[in-house]
This record gives structure tokens, sequence and C-alpha cells, in this order.
């Protein structure tokens, strides 16, 4: 019967790994909108290095998610693999900060392209420049078709790195408690093997 803090962890990868799903759907279905524009229709200056960083967060998480799963039950239990069993933790504690550094970074980026960005414009001016997002929104209410779709899929994939990273960071630190657990029963049970070579 697993712990409650091994369910507890699962459940957070898990939860970490929908919104990383949602963030990729709402990204990809952006990008096939943006592209069954009519030639023209699309500015080419249109910065779009925010929504592109937002597949790195949705791949990646879905992807993390399996490889976490996979270290977890491919770890060996306490006994005498004590060196193969810290290896594998190193790794599933390298996975879970991934996991939370993903979406960090992700979040820094497209929020600071966002404000440095100019809103309600359809072309850059004055030396500034617009995101696909700005101008999907401003396109909108200009009644540009789709253009409302794109607008609110990339704001909605942004605000959803929030409550990702919140999850992230949660897990990770639930995942370093448990390692630290796992030192202590390694060097307890090298304690233990040492005292009984010694009778």
């Amino acid at each position: 019967m697993p712990s409650k803090l091994t369910i507890a962890i699962h459940v957070l990868n898990v939860v970490v790994g929908i919104f990383s799903i949602a963030i990729l759907s709402f990204v990809a279905r952006s990008v096939i909108l943006t592209n069954s524009f009519p030639s023209g229709t699309y500015p080419s200056d249109a910065k779009g290095t925010g929504r592109g960083l937002l597949f790195w967060p949705g791949v990646g998480g879905i992807v993390d998610m399996l490889l976490f799963i996979f270290l977890w039950y491919m770890t060996p239990p306490v006994g005498p693999q004590t060196k193969k069993r810290t290896a594998f933790w190193n790794g599933i504690l390298f996975v879970a900060s991934f996991i939370f550094g993903r979406p960090l970074i992700a979040l820094i980026y497209v929020f600071v392209e966002w404000n440095g960005a100019h809103k309600g414009q359809v072309m850059a001016r004055g030396g500034g420049y617009i995101t696909t997002e700005t101008w999907a929104c401003a396109a909108s209410k200009r009644g540009v078709q789709n253009a409302g779709s794109i607008c609110n899929e990339i704001k909605t994939a942004r605000w959803l790195l929030i409550p990702e990273l919140v999850v992230a960071a949660a897990m990770l630190g639930l995942v370093i408690y448990r390692r630290v657990q796992v030192s202590r029963e390694s060097r307890g049970l090298g304690r233990r093997e040492g005292g009984s070579s010694r009778v």
C-alpha cells in the first residue's frame, strides 16, 4: 500500500500533466487558427516567441510526467542496492526540478514579453512590438474572424502557467522531503550492515 506521501506526489504529478496538456492544446489550436488566415491578415512582424515558448511546458510537462512515473516505479526498494536506489532518486529529483523550472522560465518570459508589447494595436509603431496575443486581441475588436479565439486561447495558456507552477513547487517540495528520507534510510541500513559484519 503506497504511503500518503507517495500518493500526494503522484497526484500532484498528474495534475501538472493535466495543466501541460491543457496548455499544449490551447497553444496548438491558436497556431492552427493563425495559419488559417488569408495571406496578409496576420502581420509578419508580430513577435511569436512567447507563444512558441508555451509549447515547452506543454510538451515537456507531459514527457516529464511520464518519465517521473517510470523512474519512481523502477527505483529499487530499501535493501542491498543502495547505490542504484540513490542514483534513481537523484534522477527523480532532477526530473522534479525540471517539472518546476520549465513553467517558471516560460512564465517569466511570456509575461515580460506581453507586458512590453503594444496593446490595442494591429501594427507595431514607434519602435515597439506586438505579440501574437496582443495582435489577436486588437484584431478581434476590428472584426477579424477567429482573432478572438486566438486571443483567449493564448491568454488562457499563459495564465495556466501560474497554477501549474504552484502545483509543481508543492510537488518538488515533497520530492525533496522524500529524498531526505531516502538518504536517512540508506544511512541507517549502512550502519546496521556495518554492525552485523563486526559481530
